[in-house]
This record gives C-alpha cells, structure tokens and sequence, in this order.
C-alpha cells in the first residue's frame, strides 16, 4: 500500500527541469541597438557633411514609433506631422501596436535600445547589491510611481500638440544616449540620460517603469492582447522563481494570466528561462480547452521579419518616407480652405517644389529672385538665397525664405501674415505688378520694399529701399495693406540699435539683455560659442535664417 501511494505521489509530481536562460532575445537586442546606433551616427556625419553612409537620410526621429504618437493630433487636425516627424514614423507606430495587440509591449521587452541599456547595466547593478537589486524603494510606494508614465504622457501630447513642435527631443534619453557627442541634445536630456543610468544601478529598467510615455502607450495593450503570458495553477510549485526574475517587478505568481500594464514581454518569467516546471509560465492564446504557445525562438524571428517586412512593403508602395515631402500644410478654415498655406515653405523647398504645390512657373520665381541660370531654376533652393544676398542680411534688408513666401502669397492672392522688415527684390516686384492680383495702393506699398539685385554689394546705395516699417498685411491678399499716404517718403528711419542683422553673434544677443536659457529655448539647442554668427549656425541647421531671426527678435523685443 505504500509502495501504490508513493507511485501516485510520484505520477502527480511536476517535472522540475534546470533551464538555460534562452538567448535569442539578447541577440535580437543587441542588433536593433547597434542598428540603431549606426542609423544616428549616419544621419550626423551626413549633417556635418564628412560622409554620406547607406541610410543616412533617416534621422533617428524618423525610426522612433513614439513620433506618430506625438503627431497624431496634429495629422488629423493639419493634415501635416510634427517638425522631424515623417511617414516612417507612422509606420513604425502602427507596426508597434500591431505587435503589441498580438504579443504585447514586445517593441519594449526585445527592440527599444533604452531599455536594452538599462537591462545591462542593471547587470552591474546585480553583482553589486545581488538580492538586494531591483528591490530598494518600498512595494507601496512603486505601484504608485508606476503610474507617474501616463502623467508625462499626458505632459508630452499636450506640449507637442500646441507647439506642433517635437517638445520631448529636449527630455528624450533616448535621443541622448545616441547622439550624446552632438550639440542638439538638450541640457535636460543629458541629465535625464546620466539620471536614468545611476538608477539603473540600483532599479532595472526605471526609465521605463517609472518615466517612459511610449511605454505607457503600449502598457495599456496588456489588457487585451492576443497571446498573454499565463500561469498554470495545477503545475506551479508557488517557487516565486517567475516573480523574483521579473524585471518589472511584477507578481506572476498571483494571477493565471499576467494584464499588468507593466509587462513587457521579454519571457523571463516562463518556463523556458526561470519557471523551473516545464509548461508552466508560458507565453500562449486559449482556445477552448486547449493553450497554443509560443516560444522565444518564434518571437526572434517574427519580429524583425515584421518590423523590416512592413518597411519593404510601405517602401516598394511609395508610403516609406524619413524625409520631408516637400508639400505644405493648407488652410483648413476661411475662404481658401484646402489651398496650401504659403507661410509652410521651408528652405530645403526647391522652386519645383514651389511650382508643384503653387503653380508658379518656373521662369517666373527664377528672375524674380535673380537666379542667372535657367537650368537652375526647378533645382534652385530656398535656403540658398540667405547665402546669395548675405550682404543685404547684414545691413537689416534680408532677402530669404520669408522673401519667397511672401512673393508666393502675393502672386496667388493667399494670405500671409509676414513679418516687419521684409524685403523682395526688384524683378519681384515687377512680376507682382504684372501678374499679381493687386490694388494700386498695395502697388505704391511694395515700391517701398523693394531691393535693386545689382546694388547688392553696396549697402547705403541710392537704389536701396528705406528702412522703413511696413504697413500691415492684408489678411484677405498677402499684399501689404494701406493707402497712398502710408507709403514711406523715402526718408529714412532710425534703426533700432539692437536690430538682429546677418553679422549679429550669440555674444550680442547676451549683452542686449538676452539670457542663455532663452536663446537655447527658442533654438531647441545647446547655445554655440558667443562670436557664432547667427546666420551661420542658421545655415549650419539647415533652418531659414529668417525664422530663426524673427523667434529671436521676439526675446530682444
């Protein structure tokens, strides 16, 4: 009788095996790491023009998924991305939550390079405080931290979506661990990165429990994903194995199917790392009576072969996009609803691009803005008529991409809300009185403004226009507004002494006034050596001169 009972004893015993830890995961990290690595480190030499590597369009904000977060306002609302977001982003958000409504937060657990870093030095972490590690601050207390992600979440949409700017670049360490070297990060993000590394000396992955708005986005997924992370009740040895390796620090143990918005899938809870019962932590989908798992082997290969899948498909579709599209946003209320909204034409726009979106020929903006050649004129670039007339800059009658934006509104009749001080030159205005929609008035107006090409090299000429201040613009035409009596004499007004020209360095901008942490503010940029001319760290950023004078002429103002 016995001998029968320990028979049964023995049958009803779960089969307890020794497990290696599965490797294929720290391999799939290490390769979206170092992919991702070089995608930045491409992406900057192109931009400091020493070499020009395969895949060195793409910036690192066009691989971020997290950028189609941030942008979805502003898409459905605009019709346009955020600045340094573009199609690819989008792409890479949809793939994200398709993986994550399948598999949950696997873009977390096995690709987001952050968190892969901070899963290695907690490494470290582990050798130094051993049991200790990954379980310093008290239990009550991190359940509530662990909701303080969604709050900067929330912070970073809402920023994002009334600035239309990529607000979270100055805090993202992310950003910062891959382009640390660079004068673009922030401040803010550099302390948040070193911030991010002590803690995870002592806290695996705090970033991403405590901190992390992409994680918080796909952490909601573990409600309702597909294959969930299960526990089989009749098997468990209630060894608490799955609970002491869960990087997250979540309570497997407890429940048979793991909804913690916390997860993140990495399958170091399940039988095949540190469960040691076989069948009994399993990644898996119930159908019926039955369980379909599936193992790390899979995930290893699925996900690559999704996310760089879903690249080849969108890019042989022409959808694929980490570059600007050359395509302005449009007015979405008023009488010129649906039409493309000047005011967006950036500096990297050629007059092609122009003429594409506008229907300005060619021949047209080519002598309006003095190109010679006409074989230049489809390839010419906004930007480069900051360089062209560098000597009108520097004596305050700037022609640039504000100078395009206005002839555009002007030549269409489309409203445009241009600045102070704005100049065109000659063979622009004579174009405009020919084949703009003009008013005489608005004809005497643009006499005022406009610049003899062939005086350029003589600042003071008799063919200048006065610096004057320009009448107000003319919501309903982009023409500058006013009647006869409004237009300048043809004396001369005196200029305000601390006026931002093309020779004005960052050091003046200190000594009018002007504080370090608004400058940087206001370039999203770790402020350059005081004698750096503003223009040409303009050109250096590949940004219009003219808008980065008209932001930071509202600080000295």
């Amino acid at each position: 009788m016995p001998a029968s009972k320990e028979t049964k004893s023995s049958t009803l015993k779960p089969k307890i095996t020794k497990h290696k830890q599965k490797w294929y995961r720290t391999v799939v990290q290490v390769f979206f790491f170092v992919f991702v690595g070089y995608i930045a480190i491409a992406s900057q030499l192109k931009e400091s023009g020493t070499s020009l590597l395969p895949g060195s369009s793409a910036s690192l904000h066009a691989i971020c998924p997290f950028g189609g977060v941030v942008s979805i306002y502003k898409f459905l609302t605009v019709g346009t991305f955020v600045q340094k977001i573009h199609e690819s982003s989008f792409i890479l958000m949809a793939v994200g939550f398709l993986l994550a409504i399948v598999f949950g937060p696997v873009i977390c657990g096995w690709v987001c390079p952050l968190g892969s870093f901070q899963e290695w030095l907690g490494k470290i972490g582990k050798k130094i405080f051993g049991k200790r590690y990954n379980h310093f601050i008290p239990a009550k207390a991190d359940s509530v931290l662990r909701y303080s992600r969604y709050i900067v979440l929330a912070l970073v949409i809402y920023a994002t979506a009334t600035s239309a700017k990529l607000v979270f670049q100055d805090y993202d360490p992310y950003y910062a661990l891959f382009h640390f070297w660079s004068a673009e990060v922030a401040p803010a993000a550099l302390i948040i990165l070193a911030v991010t590394i002590l803690l995870s000396l002592v806290i695996e992955r705090p970033w991403c429990k405590y901190a992390c708005p992409y994680g918080a986005v796909l952490g909601v997924f573990n409600l309702f994903r597909i294959f969930k992370i299960r526990r089989d009740d009749n098997t468990c040895i209630n060894c608490k194995a799955c609970d002491r390796n869960c990087p997250m620090n979540i309570t497997v143990s407890d429940d048979v199917a793991v909804l913690n918005h916390q997860c993140i899938s990495c399958l170091k809870c399940t039988s095949e790392n540190y469960c040691p019962v076989e069948d009994t932590v399993n990644m898996s989908i119930k159908t019926g009576a039955k369980q379909r798992r599936i193992k790390s082997v899979a995930l290893a290969i699925l996900i690559p072969v999704v996310i760089f899948g879903s690249v080849a498909l969108t890019s042989a579709l022409g959808l694929w996009k980490t570059t600007n599209d050359k395509v302005p946003a449009v007015f979405t209320s008023g009488e010129f609803t649906g039409q493309y909204n000047p005011a967006d034409i950036r500096g990297s726009y050629t007059f092609d691009d122009i003429f594409n979106a506008f229907e300005i020929p060619l021949a047209d903006l080519g002598q309006a803005f003095g190109v010679e050649d006409p074989a230049d004129y489809a390839g010419f670039q906004v930007k480069e008529l900051e360089s062209i007339y560098a000597d009108l800059a520097a004596n305050g009658r700037e022609i640039g991409t504000n100078s395009v934006r206005y002839f555009v509104a002007l030549y269409k009749g489309l409203p445009f809300d241009a600045p102070e001080n704005i100049y065109l030159p000659k063979p622009a205005v004579e174009i405009l009185k020919a084949k703009a929609p003009l008013t005489d008035a608005q004809k005497q107006a643009l006499d005022a403004i406009a610049v003899d090409l062939t005086a350029k090299t003589t600042p003071g000429a008799s063919q200048m226009p006065d610096e004057t201040t320009p009448p107000d613009t003319d919501g309903a035409s982009g023409a500058r507004s006013g009647s006869p009596d409004e237009t300048p004499t043809g004396t001369p007004t005196e200029e305000s002494a601390n006026t931002i020209k093309g020779s004005t360095t960052f050091g003046e901008l200190l000594s009018w006034g002007v504080s370090q942490e608004a400058i940087e503010q206001v370039i999203q940029d770790t402020m350059p050596a005081q004698d750096t001319l503003i223009k040409d760290y303009a050109t250096s950023k590949e940004i219009a001169f003219s808008d980065l004078k008209e932001a930071l002429r509202d600080l000295v103002e």
